[in-house]
């Protein structure tokens, strides 16, 4: 029988929540000192990456089944799954409806969205975040649409371009975002006591 591969990225499983989580950015960012004047040179490099440590609620035997399933799935660093803050799985702002990518061929740290109600105040806050394809971004200013609905959005980490197409009137996700996401060890374990409630944490950065 022919070996059997999942469909990466997986979805997260649902049959709990996440008890904690460690979510954040990391950069790579060199800094050198001269030993003579302590001036400081800094050079960021592309390299910018979600990364994460989520640990699940004690569980019951037949919710850690699923758990453990999807984990075993990923085959260690093979596989990815999609998975966001789980924190802010909303916005803070008043965007609604359908909201797109305008313009092709966009880089950097901003980007022009339209499909904003016009004039619209406060449509993303500081803070939330938004998904373009499959790659998760937060806005670091609050965005007011133009009489267009037009607005130009500020977010880290830079659009993922290199990686990614972003194409014109592509659809932007601001619900339940999420990046793709890999383990960050070979070794998939766990605990479990006496009465058969287990413990289960894993930690992942994004897959690039």
């Amino acid at each position: 029988m022919a070996a059997y591969t999942p469909s990466y990225p997986l979805t997260l499983p649902t049959v709990t929540g996440i008890k904690t989580q460690n979510f954040g950015l990391t950069r790579t960012i060199s800094v050198s000192q001269s030993p003579f004047t302590k001036q400081e040179q800094v050079y960021q490099h592309e390299g910018e990456q979600w990364k994460a440590t989520f640990t699940l609620p004690p569980m019951k035997k037949d919710s850690a089944s699923i758990w453990l399933a999807f984990l075993m799935s990923l085959r260690g660093r093979r596989g990815t799954f999609k998975m966001g803050d789980q924190d802010r799985k909303t916005i803070q702002g008043t965007a609604t409806g359908t909201v797109l990518v305008n313009g092709a061929a966009q880089t950097g740290n901003a980007i022009n969205l339209d499909g904003f109600t016009a004039s619209r105040a406060n449509v993303f806050l500081a803070g939330d975040y938004i998904q373009i394809n499959s790659y998760l971004y937060m806005v670091t200013a609050n965005v007011t649409a133009n009489g267009s609905g037009e607005a130009t959005v500020y977010v880290e980490p830079s659009l993922r371009t290199g990686i990614e197409a972003i194409n014109d009137n592509t659809t932007v996700i601001y619900s339940n975002t999420t990046t793709v996401m890999r383990l960050d060890t070979n070794f998939t374990n766990w605990d479990s006591n006496h009465v058969s409630v287990y413990g289960i944490s894993f930690a992942c950065s994004e897959a690039l």
